[in-house]
């Protein structure tokens, strides 16, 4: 397939919204509307959480708030949080087929950098590997069964959650045992990049008086052998034998929630996930193709809650929780392709989070909070070793040891503020004001204060338009400051790494066009100071380092269409962005140049359906994604001396996800099951993500997956 194109993927887009809408024209029925649970009604009304800590209608909301429900989720037939979140504007992702790596607005955290650019949480709880501040956003995350829906803000929170919510926070809001119609088994079993995958996940859950309970397990394989990289332009270091072997990757997670809550007591919450993320990493950028990679960690927290009215009007919300992380035991990184020689990992943490929060409520608008909470992480920096079958096992250098305890302690306070009721004036009761300030103490790279502003203004019942601005900050990891290197010439750390500061401004216009159509469409601009690099081994450096050396500019615009009609929904959405960076280079001084790793165009839609007369229903997924300029890495093999300037671009590429699935079928007796096909990648097409270290890597050509949901 040749794309030819946003005009190509736009006529298409129409034409099957057409095609397909002839069957939208059948009178509803009563099964129809029991099946059909993606109503634009539930989608505007949603209460989310996330944008002040408060349960907020979207339309009200102080922030650029998306949702994916649980009933998108299985209606779209999403197996894992990466997959949901590439229907998002604005979210863009490349992967090494060993973890996805999130960008958001035109930037990309880069090499080893998966998804630590935005904050993600389960129902409030960072959930990232604190040592490197990686999220990982694949099947080992949390079972996708869990999920009630996923809240995503773009844009700067750190005046809420501190460090890292740096250009946009996540947060995963999960069921409760009470809404489950039935305890449910799947599995799956699929053939991907013609390989044999499967899988298996669990939920159970339910209430009794004043106790709820809900338990998710999932475990799957994933083979992505066969896999060919593309080399740079120029070049002719991999042929087409070199293809990746026993690619696999066996991610597991395993969550759980109780809840016992009474009117007197409160609400005691105990909530715990554990996350194995085990893959062989076949484009490393420290090793490609050595066929002896594995990238094997174990990461968790256990929390525990309690929150209560104490008087009328005034909340309070109480949180101990600890984490935990380190390598498996079956973890290995080699540089070649020597068997006899390898390189083995030291790294874990502890981490303790206390947490405070106060609310007092005014009325149901004008609410004023306050925060308290203190981090302790305590850090085994990580270390790499060289070792060999002789048993020998010696200290890679680089690197230094740095201090083992990081504390931050934070204060915010926050006000909802509608002058109409507040202050008796009537002109602006459509008016509703929100300010948010935080000031954080940590022991490493000092003291941090955010703030964000918000004015939402109703125009009507149903439209909305929202003007925003906000500082976050992302603090450097324990990894960027301390590491040595895996082989001569790697990264190691640099101590004297800043926070990466941001600040943005926002305008966004939300609401309904009509009964059938709402829309979220902003603009955006954001500088960002103090931004991490890496400066390549050039001149004087010997080993690849990462320093504050450069700014960046990035502004955009991000358009949602939501349709829905009888048996049929569609969603559409476009981003545009331009990103500049600005930095000094050894040859050509300081230099203006466009982000790396990022498109200028995405354009992304989807189209479910509803057949009730045959108890099935279809969902189509199709994506453009626009050229990127492929990494600095790669450009300094490709043009050594002008790799700031002279850099090559990979190709656009279209795509479509295709899913069949049966309505609740009862196959067998007194109980009901579904039965799914999922083809990704439906016309198999070939394009390649930016890889770090003589190649681009492959994606996955044709798969196709087989999933059976038993309800018990």
């Amino acid at each position: 397939m040749k794309i030819t194109g946003i005009k190509s993927f736009t006529l298409f887009i129409i034409g099957f919204c057409f095609t397909l809408n002839t069957y939208s024209q059948e009178p509803d029925t009563l099964l129809a509307s029991k099946l059909f649970e993606l109503s634009l009604e539930d989608l505007m009304d949603v209460e989310i959480v996330s944008a002040v800590r408060q349960n907020q209608n979207i339309i009200d909301a102080p922030s650029i708030v998306s949702v994916i429900t649980a009933n998108q989720i299985k209606e779209r037939g999403y197996i894992s949080i990466d997959e949901a979140l590439n229907s998002i504007a604005g979210l863009d992702f490349i992967t090494d087929h060993s973890q996805p790596n999130m960008g958001i607005r035109g930037i990309n955290g880069g090499v080893r950098s998966y998804s630590r650019l935005v904050k993600i949480m389960i129902d409030g709880q960072n959930i990232s590997f604190r040592s490197n501040a990686d999220n990982y956003l694949g099947l080992s995350l949390i079972p996708i069964e869990a999920i009630d829906k996923i809240e995503i803000i773009r844009g700067p929170n750190s005046a809420l959650y501190g460090k890292n919510a740096f250009l946009g926070v996540i947060n995963i809001i999960t069921k409760k045992g009470s809404s489950l119609n039935a305890n449910a088994v799947s599995h799956f079993l699929g053939n991907t990049n013609q390989n044999t995958s499967f899988g298996l996940s669990t939920i159970i859950g339910g209430a009794k008086k004043n106790f709820d309970f809900l338990f998710a397990s999932t475990y799957a394989q994933f083979d992505y052998s066969n896999l060919k990289p593309q080399n740079i332009p120029g070049q002719s270091i991999y042929s087409s034998d070199d293809v990746s072997k026993k690619n696999e990757s066996n991610p597991t997670s395993v969550y759980i929630k109780m809840n016992y809550e009474t009117e007197d007591w409160g609400k005691f919450t105990f909530d715990m996930v554990n996350q194995n993320v085990n893959s062989h990493a076949e484009f490393a950028d420290w090793g490609a193709l050595t066929h002896n990679n594995r990238i094997s960690l174990f990461n968790s927290f256990e929390r525990l809650q309690y929150s209560k009215m104490l008087l009328e009007k005034l909340s309070a919300d109480f949180t101990f929780a600890h984490s935990f992380g380190k390598p498996v035991n079956n973890e290995i990184f080699d540089d070649d392709t020597d068997p006899s020689e390898w390189i083995e990992r030291e790294i874990k943490y502890n981490s303790y989070d206390v947490n405070g929060n106060f609310s007092y409520f005014f009325d149901d608008i004008n609410i004023v909070s306050l925060g308290i909470d203190f981090t302790s992480d305590i850090h085994d920096h990580q270390k790499f070793y060289s070792m060999n079958t002789s048993g020998i096992r010696n200290l890679n250098p680089g690197g230094t040891d740095g201090e083992k305890y990081f504390t931050n302690f934070g204060v915010f306070l926050q006000m909802i503020l509608n002058p109409a009721k507040f202050f008796d004036l009537s002109f602006l009761e459509d008016l509703t004001l929100t300010g948010g300030y935080r000031y954080d103490i940590h022991n490493i790279y000092g003291n941090v204060f955010t703030y964000r502003l918000a004015a939402v203004y109703h125009l009507n019942n149903e439209l909305s338009t929202k003007l925003m601005y906000g500082t976050s900050f992302n603090a450097p990891s324990s990894t960027q400051l301390y590491t040595n290197y895996i082989s001569p010439g790697g990264f190691v750390g640099n101590p004297d790494l800043k926070p990466e500061k941001a600040k943005t401004l926002e305008w966004a216009i939300i609401g309904k066009l009509s009964n059938n159509i709402n829309f979220n469409t902003n603009l955006f601009y954001t500088e960002i100071e103090d931004k991490i690099e890496y400066l390549l081994p050039y001149g004087q450096v010997s080993n690849i380092t990462a320093g504050n050396i450069s700014n960046i500019y990035s502004g955009g615009i991000e358009a949602e269409i939501n349709f829905s009609q009888k048996n049929k929904t569609c969603y559409l959405n476009y981003a545009y962005q331009k990103s500049i960076l600005e930095k000094n280079d050894p040859i050509l001084q300081k230099i203006k140049v466009n982000t790396a790793l990022y498109p200028s165009h995405m354009i992304k839609f989807g189209n479910t359906l509803h057949f009730p007369d045959y108890y099935l229903n279809l969902n189509l997924e199709a994506r453009y994604i626009s050229s990127r300029i492929a990494s600095d890495q790669n450009n300094f093999i490709y043009d050594p001396i002008n790799y700031a300037t002279n850099r090559y671009k990979l190709d656009p590429y279209f795509v479509i996800d295709l899913m069949i699935s049966s309505t609740d079928l009862e196959i067998i007796k007194n109980s009901k099951s579904r039965i799914i096909l999922k083809i990704e990648n439906l016309l198999d097409y070939k394009y390649y993500y930016p890889g770090f270290n003589n190649y681009d890597i492959p994606s996955l050509r044709r798969s196709v997956y087989f999933q059976f949901k038993h309800y018990i």
